[in-house]
């Protein structure tokens, strides 16, 4: 790649030095990065990975709810779901499980009780006491299936 430098740089005007500078900083490692800025073009909140989860989470909720006797099974679904999404999810994604796991535990409840709430019970403290336990149930989850990917991927 220095050879092309030196090539460029003997052409004459200022055309060839406009090229040979440009030349250089597409040598070996291409164009020059900001290494003090960080890393800024990392997202912390994915809509694509929150659909992941609601997918995820709703599905273990589904096979929660296939048990016929025990109530508030759908809720087990929760952390099975979010298992699920941490162990194949390459990133962390806590904020989209913990979202994911909150809303769909909150309608779950209000769905289930939907005769109540039209008769004149007041949904909101169910809502959200169903959405915390579904989030801490989510978070739950989703970190135990990142836990066993850390330990599933680490090098012996």
């Amino acid at each position: 790649m220095s050879e092309q430098t030196a090539e460029r740089t003997r052409g004459s005007g200022a055309d060839a030095d406009a090229e040979a500078v440009t030349d250089v900083t597409n040598t070996s490692t291409g164009p020059l990065k900001d290494e003090s800025a960080g890393d800024s073009s990392r997202s912390y909140f994915s809509v694509r990975a929150l659909i992941v989860a609601f997918v995820a989470i709703g599905g273990g909720m589904t096979l929660g709810s296939l048990v016929p006797v025990l109530p508030f099974t759908a809720f087990a679904g929760i952390p099975v779901g979010a298992f699920l999404h941490g162990l194949l999810d390459r990133e962390r994604r806590y904020a989209e499980t913990a979202v994911a796991g909150g809303l769909l535990a909150g309608l779950s409840i209000i769905t289930s009780l939907l005769p109540q709430l039209l008769a004149g019970l007041n949904g909101t403290r169910l809502f959200a006491i169903a959405a915390a336990t579904g989030m801490i149930l989510g978070l739950v989850g989703h970190y135990f299936g990142r836990d066993l990917r850390d330990g599933l991927t680490r090098d012996l």
